[in-house]
């Protein structure tokens, strides 16, 4: 996580994520990588300490927006084959070979570079963070 952490916070201008969705949830591997970033989550709430800025995240984005990712226009890709097609093998095969989903990954790409491109150009001014309504902000 050491090598996640660093090219996320200080290295990264764009990040675009994949992972198999099933049953309309990420993987648990997703999920295990979320978890352990709620310490750059804590940053915000506890220290009002912002590290994410003007980075562009490009899927499952109320999570990578609520750290401080902005998100392209259509910010994802994906496809169904239906709720029968059991046979990951077959969709692996598939997807590996669909112009389309190509297509659209390359156009995600281009629209998050474009965006990360004109947030790094028109950087926004430092503003403070309001803390009310984040978590663990207590209420008076």
């Amino acid at each position: 996580m050491d090598q996640v952490y660093e090219g996320l916070v200080f290295w990264s201008d764009v990040v675009l994520v994949a992972t198999p969705i099933r049953w309309g949830a990420a993987s648990a591997l997703y999920h295990q990588m979320a978890e352990r970033l709620n310490c750059v989550q804590n940053q915000v709430t506890l220290r009002n300490r912002v590290l994410l800025k003007d980075k562009v995240a490009g899927h499952l984005q109320m999570f990578f927006s609520e750290i401080g990712y902005h998100m392209p226009q259509f910010p994802f890709i994906a496809h169904s084959r239906g709720w029968d097609a059991e046979d990951m093998e077959r969709n692996n095969t598939l997807v590996q070979a669909s112009a389309a989903l190509r297509e659209g990954a390359e156009a995600l790409v281009e629209r998050a570079i474009c965006l990360a491109a004109s947030l790094l150009k028109d950087k926004a001014p430092e503003v403070a963070q309001a803390l009310g309504g984040r978590k663990a902000h207590k209420l008076i």
